[in-house]
């Protein structure tokens, strides 16, 4: 065979190969299109339900969060209504006592009047010291019960401290300048010792006298007492050290 011959056969196979090897090429850039097409649907799936995840774990955070304000909101009725049940029963019982102060103060009257009689009898049988003062007050006293505008609770105030007042005269020692009990224009010096002895003495410490409860008159007080007297007048103008000192018990059994 002639040289010529075999190139044309060499071409000829060489024609053929390309023919045959240009349809499997495109077939593999077909398949190499596929294979990255799916490569990237799948990373974008892949992100899609990674995305779905994150969604996921959100909304359950948030139904938790929504959970626990719901568990809040409940907790916060409750004590809401254990307070309203707690207030409603209070209301009642102030509706009760309400409808109740009309007798109350009906009572209430005829008590403070019958204490202001019986404040005002002790003072008019009592020992006759701070006699203007104590009358004026029972005064004050008989005025503001008399006084519609005066609250029931302001009235009873009233007497309470009236009578308070009237209890506290029997306790400690007091001294203050009057008028002679018996001699007009002359000043003297009372010495009261609680509700026990109530004594009187001239500035010239010449005249000294008691009180005597059992006969409502003055007697006379022996003079060798004068100093006593007039220490313990002493003690209660606080002129001297508190200490202790003896009343004139003149006649007492």
């Amino acid at each position: 065979m002639s040289n010529i011959s075999i190139a044309k056969h060499l071409l000829l196979a060489g024609a053929a190969v390309l023919a045959l090897s240009a349809p499997a090429h495109a077939q593999l850039e077909e398949a190499l299109r596929t294979a990255k097409s799916s490569t990237a649907a799948s990373a974008a799936s892949q992100a899609r339900v990674e995305q779905n995840d994150d969604e996921a774990e959100s909304a359950i955070r948030e139904y938790r969060a929504v959970l626990q304000q719901i568990d809040n909101i409940q907790l916060f009725v409750d004590k809401q209504d254990i307070y309203l049940n707690s207030q409603a029963k209070e209301i009642a019982s102030l509706n009760n006592q309400l409808g109740n102060v009309e007798n109350i103060k009906r009572g209430m009257v005829p008590m403070m009047l019958r204490m202001t009689a019986e404040i005002e009898d002790s003072v008019e049988s009592d020992m006759p010291f701070l006699m203007n003062e104590r009358r004026a007050r029972i005064q004050r006293l008989k005025d503001v019960l008399s006084n519609p505008e005066v609250s029931p609770a302001e009235q009873y105030r009233q007497v309470l401290n009236t009578y308070k007042i009237e209890v506290s005269y029997g306790q400690g020692l007091d001294s203050y300048e009057g008028a002679h009990p018996t001699k007009e224009g002359m000043k003297v010096d009372y010495l009261r010792y609680g509700r026990l002895a109530l004594v009187y003495m001239t500035k010239d410490e010449k005249d000294i006298g008691y009180y005597d409860l059992g006969s409502k008159s003055w007697k006379p007080v022996p003079g060798n007492q004068a100093l006593s007297v007039r220490q313990a007048i002493r003690v209660a103008n606080e002129e001297a050290a508190p200490e202790v000192v003896m009343a004139p018990m003149t006649g007492a059994k």
